[in-house]
């Protein structure tokens, strides 16, 4: 059972095994980089006589930025905040936030996992990273990586809720994207 709610592979020329193989290599990169559950519909389309490669996919709903109580537990100390770490895997941009908001002067850190402020404002609510931005990077990533070797042509248009990459070996022309947006269209309502 697929996390997807719909995720489709077509490969001409009926080769059933090499469209077996292409959603078992992307179920595995998406699964790898975490990304997986963030995509709600993927469809893939190969052309082996052109050459070409096209990957469109709609994405769930929006991800939220990760905020200083997503990453530790803050409390009220003797002249300040304290924050408990709990994901140690966003400390550096922990730290940048808070020196950018408060100044390095007002930021002491006496333990690894262990952030004191001095502020009478708590810095729960404050912004630690833009998920949705390193989510769309990592998702770029991922498509790079399924692309067949030799396929240096790319195209790659992403929005707030879909994204389409296109490759192949030779250039992408205009009448290619309208080719393959036909034929994604033919799988949506297939």
């Amino acid at each position: 059972m697929d996390p997807m709610e719909v995720f489709k592979i077509e490969v001409t020329g009926g080769e059933e095994y090499g469209a077996k193989k292409y959603r078992e290599i992307i179920m595995d990169i998406l699964q790898d980089l975490g990304l997986i559950r963030s995509i709600g519909r993927l469809y893939v389309y190969v052309d082996i006589s052109v050459p070409v490669f096209a990957v469109y996919g709609l994405l769930r709903s929006g991800i939220p930025p990760l905020t200083i109580k997503d990453v530790g537990d803050v409390m009220k100390v003797g002249g300040g905040y304290q924050i408990k770490i709990n994901d140690e895997e966003h400390m550096a941009d922990l730290l940048k936030a808070l020196w950018k908001r408060y100044g390095r002067e007002r930021v002491e850190q006496p333990a690894r996992d262990i952030v004191i402020i001095a502020s009478d404002s708590s810095p729960a609510d404050l912004m630690v990273t833009d998920m949705e931005a390193e989510f769309l990077q990592d998702l770029t990533d991922a498509l790079v990586r399924v692309v067949p070797e030799g396929f240096r042509n790319r195209r790659n248009i992403m929005t707030k809720d879909s994204f389409f990459f296109v490759a192949a070996e030779e250039s992408i022309k205009p009448e290619l994207i309208s080719e393959i947006e036909e034929k994604i269209r033919e799988m949506e309502n297939a």
